[in-house]
């Protein structure tokens, strides 16, 4: 039995070594924007795009559902609110589309994670948000679906 190398062995295998630098990348080019909601306080912690997404000023210190409500469409508040509140609940992925305010404008969003705790880190959740483009009418979901 021959051995190989190391050199050798990884010059066949096609194994991606991701940075930090190159997930910030691929997260900017997708428009994803990260959330974290610690479960016990409510608090929630927006990264960058989060903050210009929702144009929440970045001196906010504390930020809470409430804070995000403000920016969600009149029409889309309850179903968002329902569905932030049954997010721990749902086994599995959850994704919800629902529209913000923004600038007399109205943008699509959807806002995406793991229900049930999984992954829950120090009682810390986390998640993403997406700019859904194109979407005057995104397609139908249930308020908190499991993503296939």
């Amino acid at each position: 039995m021959d051995l190989i190398d190391d050199a050798e062995t990884a010059a066949h295998s096609i194994v991606p070594l991701w940075t930090e630098k190159h997930l910030r990348a691929a997260n900017h080019a997708a428009g994803v924007a990260l959330w974290s909601w610690n479960v016990d306080t409510d608090a929630i912690i927006l990264d960058e795009r989060a903050y210009s997404l929702w144009e929440v000023d970045r001196a906010e210190q504390e930020i809470t559902f409430e804070i995000l409500s403000k920016h969600i469409h009149p029409a889309d508040i309850e179903r968002v609110r329902s569905a932030f509140a049954a997010t721990r609940a749902v086994i599995g992925a959850y994704e919800i589309d629902f529209r913000i305010l923004s600038g007399g404008d109205i943008r699509w969003i959807s806002a995406r994670g793991q229900g049930d705790d999984a992954n829950i880190a120090d009682r810390i959740m986390f998640g993403i948000f997406l700019t859904l483009l194109n979407a005057s009418k995104p397609r139908k979901r249930t308020s908190c679906s499991r993503a296939r």
